[in-house]
């Protein structure tokens, strides 16, 4: 388990482990996580910007001959959104929660706590999981070792195919030293895995390529290998 995760996965394990009267605590507990978590809450952002959860709760809805059941989408940054947003709105009332249980998860008073397991295992777990997969995407692949050295090898590549073919871009003499030289810097920067100087001097050859759009592609080949 991500150590950054633990109380994220805490959280979520307390809906797994507890009981359905102690919902609103356990919501606010998760939604308060991240908030308070800076990698978590842009995840979150990231996944709910331009969000449409009403048109998506529709689509999610789905219509049996027994009633109503909830199927989320399928992508993990989706899956991300709409838990969120169903959360946020069960926190603000936008959705009385006990309503939800009994019209997609056949609430019972009877047996109310099958039903709220049922509830967990089809919203919460796969809320838990998504979180873990994006962030592991997101903070843990993208700096590990093998990952950033990756990365840096295809710019050093990228770099010298470039300065190869330096006289295609039909630069001046000004322009080619000045360009060479933030070429040679970011190749020796690749070379020594400093992540802050290869972005810095990514800034410096956007700015470049703008005013001198023959370099534009030049700097296009550079940006791809950071895809």
């Amino acid at each position: 388990m991500i150590q950054e995760l633990i109380p994220f996965n805490n959280a979520c394990e307390e809906f797994v482990t507890g009981k359905y009267i102690l919902v609103d605590i356990k919501i606010s507990s998760i939604l308060k996580l991240i908030a308070n978590d800076e990698k978590l809450k842009n995840i979150v952002n990231s996944c709910i910007q331009n969000y449409d959860f009403n048109e998506q709760f529709k689509l999610c809805s789905i219509q049996q001959e027994d009633g109503f059941c909830l199927v989320l989408p399928t992508d993990d940054k989706e899956v991300i959104a709409f838990v969120y947003n169903l959360l946020y709105r069960f926190k603000t009332n936008e959705i009385d929660f006990y309503k939800f249980l009994t019209k997609y998860f056949n609430h019972d008073e009877a047996n109310n706590n099958k039903e709220f397991n049922t509830f967990v295992n089809a919203i919460i777990i796969p809320f838990r999981d998504a979180i873990n997969k994006v962030y592991t995407k997101r903070h843990v692949i993208v700096d590990s070792t093998d990952y950033q050295n990756n990365r840096y090898n295809k710019i050093k590549t990228t770099v010298k195919f470039i300065a190869q073919n330096l006289d295609t871009y039909k630069l001046n003499m000004n322009e080619k030293e000045e360009f060479t030289m933030l070429l040679n810097s970011l190749y020796l920067a690749s070379e020594k895995n400093d992540k802050k100087l290869v972005f810095s001097l990514m800034v410096g050859l956007d700015y470049f390529a703008r005013c001198h759009k023959k370099v534009k592609s030049a700097y296009l080949a550079l940006e791809e290998c950071f895809n």
